[in-house]
């Protein structure tokens, strides 16, 4: 486990406000602390992940209750985002980055936990919770050819956390280019915890 990364995505006007709460918060507790983060998805599917979409072994929690990872970079969403299929500008992903951490720090924080096997916030989606992450497609997952609406929804497959991620678990920042790698790195250079800022740029379109 400890070996496999996991993968969030977010625009990189985000990162003050991640580091100043102390990490990520789900769709629906940043309800509660007020944060109103720039929104690189689909904001309809972010609704219905938070209303409509259930995960049975986690007490039938909707999935906006959970952080999302993916298990790969450059994820069919990203490809997405940056074609401007959510609203924002052809070309945004230089300013998306990868906030990465891994499984095995993810399951050590004794929260409630899942996985799926495709896109979470789709309606035929299955969810699990063993530690061996026995139904994911890693083929698919880890290839860059994800053509077709099959390898599309098992490379979009997600690992949810409950809640709130911690800004200190996370150990690595990818970035598109080296302009955004210096104003990562400017960024977090007064917090107590900095993450690697490295280039990126085959995890990017």
């Amino acid at each position: 486990m400890a070996d496999i990364l996991i993968y969030h995505i977010t625009d990189f006007s985000n990162l003050s406000n991640i580091m100043n709460v102390g990490g990520l918060h789900s769709d629906s507790t940043l309800q509660t602390v007020g944060v109103q983060p720039s929104v690189i998805g689909h904001s309809h599917i972010k609704q219905r992940r938070m209303t409509e979409i259930v995960i049975p072994c986690a007490g039938n929690r909707f999935v906006g209750e959970f952080v999302p990872f993916y298990f790969c970079p450059r994820s069919p969403m990203l490809y997405t985002i940056n074609r401007g299929n959510t609203g924002r500008a052809v070309g945004c992903q230089s300013d998306i980055v990868h906030l990465v951490s891994t499984v095995d720090i993810a399951y050590n924080l004794g929260s409630l936990w899942a996985y799926s096997s495709g896109n979470a916030g789709a309606y035929v989606v299955d969810f699990f919770n063993d530690p061996g992450l026995s139904q994911l497609d890693w083929n698919i997952i880890n290839s860059n050819d994800w053509g077709g609406q099959f390898r599309r929804d098992k490379k979009a497959a997600e690992f949810l956390v409950h809640n709130f991620y911690p800004w200190e678990s996370f150990v690595q920042i990818g970035c598109y280019n080296a302009i955004m790698k210096q104003r990562v790195e400017n960024l977090i250079s007064g917090n107590h915890h900095q993450p690697t800022v490295q280039v990126r740029a085959n995890w990017y379109y």
